[in-house]
């Protein structure tokens, strides 16, 4: 049993597109189910999950055709890393294969991080496309007509740079030890994205700031930071991404997890007045949420009135429609006008100005 430590990756996780995407999933694992289902992948499964890392495992009842499902192409799309479980009969399969082109593709246009493992194969048989590799593509060759062929082609570059990846080869020995590495460094890759995301969203603007005005340096404060955000939009990923950042860096955060009713809860109010900055993650549907417009007014009259902080984020929307409330900020608006007074959505709307006018992130694609 060898084991590598995948060190020429590790820069990757810490790229733009990486840090600012949307994931469903922390890993995808891709493998083939009858080498590996019931033995090694079942095991590494377990793992990931009691480090509580969100790890997408098909099921059997989704491999069923010769064409790979879109459930699977949508779930390599939303997860942070892959990792491929490359063992003896991995290249007999089409599903895997196009699994695996569609992993090397993502992996290039979106950096995306790529684990390989050699369970019970040489290394250089799957880049060389020898033993089971050649002979699996031979018989797909063999079958295959001028798009078939095209497709194979793709199959053959896939495996070529699959194998260059720093990964793990297991031959004999133990499992459970590399299953220990394997989980310890993805846990350390995910964290560094973490980290990266607080760096680029908080860092040092966050002290800077709260350090350059004495009005925010005094005051019982029970919290350093306030998240205001739209629950659907951003609760399972960017949000959460955020929240486990600051943690981390010992920033004592305050989010609502569950929003019950119309009417914003007197905790909410009392944490807005204990914090002293506050973090307003502007999404598509923001708006949309009366819950979600009263916090802001609320947040922007604690910045007027006791000098507070206030960093917006605009989160895959554009500033000047928030300003000016464009696009589904005008509709969440007009929604709102045909039901509650004309005078209060004003001053939502003048909320919606003045945090549009604050200088903050804008994250789009990448």
């Amino acid at each position: 049993m060898a084991f590598a430590d995948p060190q020429s990756q590790r820069a990757s996780s810490s790229s733009s597109s990486i840090s600012t995407r949307g994931w469903n999933y922390d890993v995808f694992l891709s493998f083939m189910g009858e080498d590996t289902r019931h033995n090694f992948t079942d095991h590494l499964y377990r793992a990931l999950d009691q480090k509580g890392i969100r790890t997408f495992r098909d099921d059997e009842e989704l491999r069923r055709g010769e064409e790979i499902a879109a459930e699977l192409l949508k779930a390599i799309e939303e997860s942070r890393i892959c990792v491929v479980i490359l063992s003896k009969n991995y290249a007999r399969s089409r599903w895997c294969l196009d699994e695996l082109v569609k992993i090397m593709e993502w992996k290039q246009c979106m950096g995306q991080l790529v684990f390989p493992i050699f369970y019970q194969v040489d290394p250089s048989n799957v880049r060389k496309q020898m033993g089971s590799y050649g002979e699996a593509l031979a018989d797909h060759e063999r079958t295959a007509d001028e798009e078939g062929m095209s497709k194979i082609k793709r199959w053959r570059e896939a495996l070529w740079n699959v194998a260059k990846i720093s990964g793990w080869c297991l031959r004999n020995g133990p499992e459970s030890r590399v299953i220990e590495v394997i989980t310890s460094t993805i846990w350390k890759s995910l964290n560094r994205e973490l980290l990266q995301v607080e760096k680029k969203l908080v860092g040092m603007d966050l002290r800077r700031a709260s350090s350059s005005s004495t009005s925010t340096c005094i005051g019982p404060w029970e919290y350093e930071v306030f998240l205001s955000f739209r629950g659907q939009d951003t609760r399972q990923n960017f949000t959460d991404h955020l929240y486990a950042a600051l943690y981390q860096k010992g920033f004592r955060t305050f989010r609502v997890d569950h929003i019950r009713g119309e009417m914003i809860l007197p905790t909410t109010l009392r944490a807005i007045e204990m914090s002293r900055c506050f973090l307003v993650i502007l999404s598509k549907n923001y708006a949309h949420s009366k819950w979600c417009l009263d916090e802001l007014k609320e947040i922007m009259e604690s910045r007027r009135q006791m000098g507070k902080i206030v960093f917006p984020v605009f989160y895959h929307v554009n500033p000047s429609d928030v300003r000016n409330q464009g696009e589904s900020y005008g509709e969440a608006l007009a929604n709102h006008e045909r039901k509650i007074p004309l005078e209060y959505t004003q001053k939502l709307r003048a909320a919606l100005r003045e945090v549009g006018n604050l200088s903050g992130w804008h994250i789009q694609n990448g």
